[in-house]
């Protein structure tokens, strides 16, 4: 191999030593300021994933409803939106819920524009007591940055309009803020209560009463005139001005008002949520940030507001004030924990180097690396605006160990080449650019495997995130190899002595050792095979038998019980079993750690979320010895896991009849499921019942799973109205007329709002509580004809009691149902081994199908990615080293340490119990650029030494002496870096980085121990099969030759 005499940056180092230093200079100026003016996030700004939801609130219906006249029109719309990949739409007695996921690379501001453009077209189609449709956008300015709870000590008139005048509005004119949401008030409406005997005894129509209220009150544009040159417009004005003329209003003729049938009253309306803290009535605000604002220094204003003007409030007195959860300082928790973590990972690569080299002032050169990439890569992100978040924190993070690497490679070589008696000058030129090539092209393969990660086309938001934590990696490296081709040299020439220091004598042994186990596989080729055969074999067993997790943990902090109930509760029955429950929780508060639980919850449905003591800040070793104390009975347990609150609290629940409770540790929107979800597709929805039912049966032959429920049993008793248009045209009475008296009656009608000079006020009318309760009232509901008679409605309709559907669920046009199962198991790759197994032979009617839930879909195209990433990534490695080895043959020698870092990271997780997640996943991707260094490294100086004339089993023991101290160390520091990491709590929005740290920790120590001895095996093998295929190929090209004397005599 050709390699020039001198590289030009070593070159330039040791000709301009000024211009380094002042480079270097330049370099921690504009580092610091870099570090200091950089903005922190809890996420990277600039994502928004490919979903968007409507919401169409419709209470007092039924899902048949909802379906037919809001999610059918709903749906019909959104389709004609660009890039729609799915619909899915969920109808109930509450409403519409609809979750839209685009195309991969859809432009979401336009697809949210053309959506809220959509929804106001559809707005004629729908009912028109539909009072609002939400278009929702999702994304990170979706959770709120502060949520405050304001528990009420004392009574308040009107708790919305005090909480609206002194805490929204003050804190909706912050800049930055976007907007405040209250939940647990209800705004004053003006309210129309009808009293049914009143009507009745005055024989009027309660549907006339409803549309000449609709028709009074109004505000009309009428038109213009002209006066002279003057145009003056017209707007007929017919609003009420006052409570007393609602009430004066005329029914009949002059006499009857409308206080003679109603009481008219500005009051709060009926309360459908309720919203407790601690088992008190409570009030929750949710202060949400516009997109460009920054999180942690809006935290802070909005914190201070709530800490100096609002707890003085004397208006507020009545209310206690508890801040349940604080975006900002959980970042500045997270981002300072990540800190912690870097900063003992460097410490732990700096007395690992020390170990090795027994120089304080070589030590500290290498070890600058740390800081001074950091500083580069910190200036790289603050130039291309990106805040410094927990995902770009992971990638610096990981390169912590990493940039030491070159430094070690190159300073290594330059003390050998003083050995060998040459100048200081002469030795760091040298011994610099003896080895560039060699580790640029490694440092490269380790920047190589983030490229599958960042150009995957199928997911736009794994690539997003996986470019957040590449970069700062690919930077940091980059700055790594700058350091040691210039830094490095300069230094060893001007601050490094000549003194010897005599190489540990555990490292020498353990050489010695080395070298006679590396003779012994090169001459024993077979037996070396059959090892490393056993070797992954071991590996086999320990992927299939390792936990596979899906789980997004969230916000460690907190978890939630969520409550579906029968629809024929009352909101007393559910705050009931919400006061159980939260007395069974309390009993072993002290246990568990709970600091403070919230319910919010409806009539039929509910949370209850538990927020528990944070956890005191740990470093890594504080945590190590608490686990060992812990095992060992000198330390007591402290406050249970919150896995570990989940498991035992649900055990201790009290059963519910008729009340599903589930857990969860994140916002669920429509696309949430169960751990296993069978979905049925089909067009009828009691076939799809049945065959519920079969899957029901079958799944219940599973062990891992504790519950299944299906869709349909959380149906409640309709009574179907069924009008009898014959009747009904006999006594004069139109159908429109009975089914809008009905709905006006039971479900009660929003009017035009009522203007005053502050603001508008709803109007809503609606028969009192109290006429409204039974099935007898509402056949004695009376209409009368135009002789006066009186008609019952029981007269022209019949009534008939149905079994009803919970929910109706819809997908791109199909209706589904859901069959949702809990299990006990985190593997959950065996669960759905098993679900194949028992669903096998499952058959069902045409135009009917099935699939395993959108968790199952999740988890296969994970599986895909991660498949796809190690391929290419592998690619990448092998295409650097054919340029490096100038071989198609030799890279594969260096390539077969990929399968032995695999082996260590598969046994470390599966002896540690550690999932295979997402965290996982990426330190095995990251994992195949790291442990081809060292053999890069090992592979080109065996190839230098036998082009200097070493024979090739002298070449490799030699090679091996040279860089067996070199690969420790780059293995040992990188290790280092990363068990803080692996052993800490440091996390991403709760996910713990562990696995990672774990998977590249196992992978390491294997690849390295056995790559020393199996990379230069199979390069023996390589080579052999190498110089095998020139000899047969020079046999090929030759043999015709050796014929032409016979050819030309023959001639």
């Amino acid at each position: 191999m050709v390699r020039s005499k001198s590289s030009f940056l070593p070159r330039l180092a040791l000709n301009r030593p000024v211009t380094v230093i002042m480079t270097l200079i330049a370099l921690l100026v504009v580092g610091y300021i870099a570090f200091t003016q950089i903005s922190l996030d809890l996420m990277p700004a600039g994502f928004a994933p490919p979903f968007l939801g409507v919401a169409v609130p419709y209470p007092n219906s039924n899902p048949q409803e909802v379906e037919e006249q809001i999610a059918k029109p709903v749906e019909q719309q959104i389709q004609t939106i660009s890039g729609v990949r799915r619909i899915r739409s969920s109808s109930s007695s509450n409403g519409c819920w609809t979750f839209i996921e685009f195309a991969q690379g859809t432009d979401m501001d336009f697809a949210y524009d053309q959506l809220r453009d959509r929804m106001d077209r559809v707005k004629a189609e729908l009912p028109e007591d539909v009072e609002r449709v939400y278009p929702r956008k999702f994304g990170n300015d979706d959770t709120p940055i502060i949520w405050v709870a304001l528990v009420e000590n004392e009574p308040h008139d009107d708790p919305y309009l005090l909480v609206e005048q002194q805490l929204k509005k003050p804190l909706e004119r912050i800049d930055g803020v976007a907007t405040v949401e209250i939940w647990g008030a209800v705004e004053k409406s003006v309210l129309l209560q009808i009293n049914q005997d009143l009507v009745k005894s005055y024989k009027i129509n309660l549907y006339e009463v409803i549309q000449r209220l609709r028709r009074d009150n109004f505000s009309i544009s009428s038109g213009f005139i002209k006066e002279g040159n003057r145009k003056i417009y017209v707007r007929s004005f017919g609003k009420f001005q006052s409570l007393e003329e609602i009430r004066n209003l005329p029914i009949r003729g002059t006499n009857l008002r409308l206080r003679d049938i109603a009481e008219v009253k500005y009051d709060v309306p009926e309360r459908r949520w309720r919203v407790n803290i601690d088992g008190k009535r409570a009030i929750t605000l949710e202060v949400m940030k516009e997109s460009v604002a920054n999180t942690v220094e809006l935290s802070r204003e909005v914190g201070k507001l709530f800490e100096q003007d609002f707890k003085n409030d004397p208006k507020l007195s009545g209310f206690r004030m508890e801040v349940l959860f604080n975006q900002g300082q959980f970042i500045e928790d997270s981002i300072e924990n990540l800190q912690r973590t870097a900063m003992w990972g460097g410490l732990f690569a700096f007395f690992i180097l020390y170990f090795f080299l027994r120089r304080f002032r070589m030590t500290i050169i290498v070890v600058l690396a740390i800081p001074l990439s950091t500083l580069i890569t910190l200036i790289v992100l603050y130039f291309m605006d990106w805040s410094l978040n927990i995902i770009t924190m992971m990638g610096l993070m990981i390169s912590i160990g990493m940039v030491v690497d070159n430094s070690i490679v190159v300073l290594e070589n330059i003390y050998r080449k003083r050995a060998a008696n040459k100048s200081d000058r002469q030795a760091s030129l040298e011994g610099t650019s003896e080895v560039a090539l060699a580790v640029t092209l490694a440092t490269l393969t380790t920047v190589v495997v983030f490229l599958p990660l960042i150009l995957m086309n199928d997911n736009v938001g794994f690539r997003f995130f996986m470019l957040r934590i590449g970069l700062p990696v690919i930077v940091s490296l980059i700055a790594s190899l700058f350091v040691a081709m210039v830094f490095i040299p300069l230094a060893a020439t001007r601050i490094v002595s000549r003194r010897k220091v005599s190489e540990p004598k555990a490292i020498k042994k353990s050489n010695s050792i080395y070298q006679k186990g590396l003779a012994w596989a090169i001459t024993h080729r077979m037996a070396m095979f059959v090892i490393l055969v056993f070797a992954m074999m071991s590996m086999q067993w320990a992927a299939s038998n390792t936990k596979r997790s899906n789980d997004q943990h969230g916000n460690i902090n907190d978890f939630r019980f969520i409550f579906d109930m029968p629809e024929n509760f009352t909101i007393e029955d559910a705050e009931q079993v919400f006061k159980t429950v939260e007395d069974t929780v309390r009993t072993k508060s002290d246990v568990y750690g709970v600091k403070t639980i919230l319910a919010r919850h409806s009539h039929n449905w509910g949370t209850l979320r538990v927020f528990l003591e944070p956890p005191a800040k740990k470093d890594w070793y504080e945590i190590a010895y608490e686990n060992i104390a812990k095992s060992v009975g000198l330390m007591k347990e402290g406050f249970m896991s919150r896995e570990e609150v989940i498991e035992d609290a649900k055990k201790r629940l009290p059963d519910f009849p008729g009340v599903d409770v589930r857990t969860s540790w994140h916002e669920q929107s429509v696309g949430d499921e169960a751990s296993l979800a069978i979905t049925l597709y089909g067009d009828d929805t009691g076939t799809l019942a049945m065959l519920a039912k079969e899957v029901e049966r079958r799944l219940r032959s599973i062990p891992e799973i504790i519950s299944i429920e299906t869709d349909r049993e959380k149906g409640a008793d309709e009574i179907h109205l069924e009008i009898n248009r014959e009747q009904a045209k006999m006594y004069g009475i139109s159908p429109t007329t009975i089914s809008g008296t009905v709905q006006y009656a039971l479900r009660g009608f929003p009017l035009p709002k009522y203007q005053t000079e502050e603001k508008e006020i709803d109007v809503r009318i609606q028969l009192r509580e109290e006429d409204r309760r039974n099935l007898s009232q509402l056949k004695n509901l009376t209409f009368f004809t135009s002789s006066g008679k009186e008609i019952p409605l029981d007269a022209v309709a019949n009534f008939k009691v149905k079994k009803g559907l919970g929910e109706i669920q819809r997908e791109d046009g199909k209706t589904f149902l859901m069959v949702k199962a809990n299990t006990t198991k985190d593997n959950m790759g065996q669960v759905y081994r098993k679900v194949d197994q028992v669903m096998k032979g499952f058959e069902m009617p045409y135009g009917y199908s099935w699939n395993k839930g959108q968790n199952f879909r999740r988890m296969q195209e994970s599986d895909e990615n991660f498949n796809f990433a190690v391929i290419l990534s592998i690619t990448f490695v092998f295409l650097l080293m054919g340029f490096l080895f100038e071989s198609f043959v030799l890279p594969l020698s260096v390539i077969l340490s990929i399968p032995f870092s695999f082996l260590g990271a598969f046994w470390i997780m599966y002896l540690t119990g550690t999932p295979i997640d997402m965290m996982s996943l990426i330190g095995f991707v990251i994992l195949v650029g790291i442990v081809v260094n060292n053999a890069i490294v090992l592979i080109d100086l065996i190839n230098r030494l036998r082009n200097e004339g070493y024979t090739r089993f002298d070449a490799i023991l030699e090679a091996g002496k040279q860089r067996y101290r070199p690969i420790l160390m780059t293995a040992f520091t990188t290790i280092g870096g990363l068990i803080p990491m692996a052993i800490g709590n440091a996390s991403m929005i709760g996910i713990p980085y562990a696995p990672m740290g774990r998977t590249i920790i196992g992978g390491l120590l294997t690849s390295t121990l056995l790559s020393l001895i199996a990379v230069p095996w199979a390069y023996t093998l390589f080579d052999d099969m190498r110089e095998y295929f020139k000899k047969l190929t020079a046999l090929y090209i030759y043999k015709p030759k050796a014929h032409a004397p016979e050819l030309a005599q023959a001639e």
